[in-house]
């Protein structure tokens, strides 16, 4: 029984190679010995390699592979980011041996991507289950194509698994529902994140436990900003959410006529008149705002910086005034149980307050205002670890020629002195990319929850002055 996936890889297709081809977890425990660089040498010189490494290659020679790789991006002069594609096939505890694993992996990448791409696949012994890598080059030998990377290639590379496997006389999960989007909730909920999926499913229950009706229902998605097509001739009833793309069916999440039914009829009116109704609605309010904070945060802001250094100071600022609010509105709603932000695309945003924290600390430390402030950093930021990278491989190919034990001792601490550079460097790189990705959508975010502020603003101001006409 082998489960797959794979997934790109952006600018580091040699660090990838090395990972998938680390002897410490290929090579079989009998042949790793104290000088494991001597092992290698003897693997790398002999006929039976295959045997003791479990390394192989597909249309190039494995011990040239990133080289194959490289010279192939050359020759079609590609230059994308995505450089490769890292995937893996594992085994259930017990159902293989290291050859039988290794032989599956090696047919499965021929079917896969053999007649373009190159791709080494080796066998990792370090775990329970046995499992292979594979590395691809996104660019096709051939032709000179990328590879697509659509949800019919992740489709059919579990089918080409599983047929070999099926030829292999191992087992394969019949009918298994595949990953689709829940592989990307997966990675969400790893991280400590949510999807837009579990802020509705929460607004659900928040919005249910107090509703007596359907009608009632919509009026409390309403008011946190959702729109519902609750339409009983409809058989699946759907709510979306003004920044989402598609709605979502409600009983996908659980929430099923029967159960929404059960729930009204647990919160029945003693008799359903408009008295009962407003008696009901008085101990059961409605969500309205108290506070309208983006409102008075970009005013706050907008006044400061035109009265400090003019109107243009305002658009050189942007991302350090859209981290600003978000770290504001984040703080209110540790503060007041009550403020609750209408955009559902905001709540879930707030869910990532400790990497948005992180985000803002890095604007402020590092003075970054703008966005060309933010891209000039991020690439001071990679040419410092390409350069570091480069010393370091420097140091590397001196370790691996260098005969002297107390030389090589001092070359390795070298190597690892630089390590812990790049360590806070590549976590600062992370954090920028995630700015650089996280800042478009917070301004979308932002705009489109002051829109609904100002309608909620508006909806109350109306009612007070119609109840003050009574």
């Amino acid at each position: 029984m082998a489960t797959t996936a794979f997934w790109p890889v952006y600018n580091h297709l040699k660090e990838t190679i090395d990972y998938a081809e680390n002897p410490d977890k290929t090579i079989e425990r009998k042949y790793v010995d104290e000088d494991l660089y001597k092992t290698l040498q003897y693997a790398e010189n002999s006929d039976k390699t295959d045997e003791t490494m479990y390394v192989s290659a597909v249309n190039c020679p494995k011990q040239k592979a990133y080289e194959y790789m490289m010279r192939t991006k050359r020759r079609y002069r590609e230059s994308g980011k995505i450089v490769g594609y890292h995937g893996y096939q594992s085994f259930a505890a017990g159902e293989v041996t290291p050859e039988d694993a290794h032989q599956i992996g090696l047919e499965t990448a021929k079917r896969m991507w053999g007649g373009q791409y190159e791709v080494v696949v080796t066998t990792h012994l370090n775990t329970g289950h046995l499992h292979n890598h594979f590395v691809a080059n996104s660019t096709s030998f051939v032709t000179g194509k990328k590879f697509r990377n659509q949800i019919k290639d992740h489709k059919r590379f579990r089918e080409i698994s599983d047929a070999v496997c099926q030829e292999h006389n191992k087992s394969v999960l019949k009918d298994a529902p595949f990953y689709g989007g829940e592989k990307g909730a997966y990675w969400i909920h790893k991280n400590g994140g949510k999807t837009h999926r579990d802020i509705l499913k929460e607004d659900m229950e928040y919005c249910l436990r107090e509703a007596y009706s359907v009608r009632d229902l919509i009026r409390r998605l309403n008011a946190i900003g959702y729109d519902c097509d609750f339409n009983p001739n409809h058989e699946h009833w759907t709510v979306r959410a003004a920044d989402w793309d598609r709605a979502v069916r409600i009983d996908k999440l659980g929430f099923t006529k029967e159960r929404l039914k059960k729930e009204f009829d647990g919160h029945k009116l003693w008799e359903h008149s408009f008295n009962a109704v407003g008696f009901y609605l008085l101990e059961h309010p409605i969500y309205k705002p108290k506070v309208y904070p983006v409102n008075r945060l970009l005013k706050e802001m907008e006044y400061e910086l035109d009265h400090a250094s003019g109107a243009e100071a305002a658009a050189a600022a942007l991302v350090f005034i859209l981290f600003a609010i978000l770290i504001a509105i984040i703080k209110l709603t540790r503060e007041q149980d009550d403020y609750k932000p209408r955009t559902p695309g905001l709540r879930k945003l707030i869910t990532e307050a400790p990497k948005i924290e992180q985000e803002y600390r890095l604007l402020i430390d590092n003075n970054i205002s703008s966005m060309q402030e933010l891209f000039d950093y991020h690439d001071g930021l990679e040419a410092q670890i390409k350069s570091l990278e480069a010393d370091r491989q420097k140091l590397r190919n001196k370790i691996r020629r260098c005969d002297n034990e107390e030389e090589k001792t001092d070359l390795k601490q070298q190597a690892k002195d630089i390590t812990k550079q790049l360590t806070p460097l590549r976590e600062q790189n992370k954090i920028t990319d995630r700015i650089e990705h996280r800042a478009p959508e917070l301004q979308r975010m932002l705009v489109l929850e002051r829109g609904l502020e100002l309608q909620a603003y508006t909806q109350q101001k109306n009612q007070r002055n119609y109840d003050r006409s009574r």
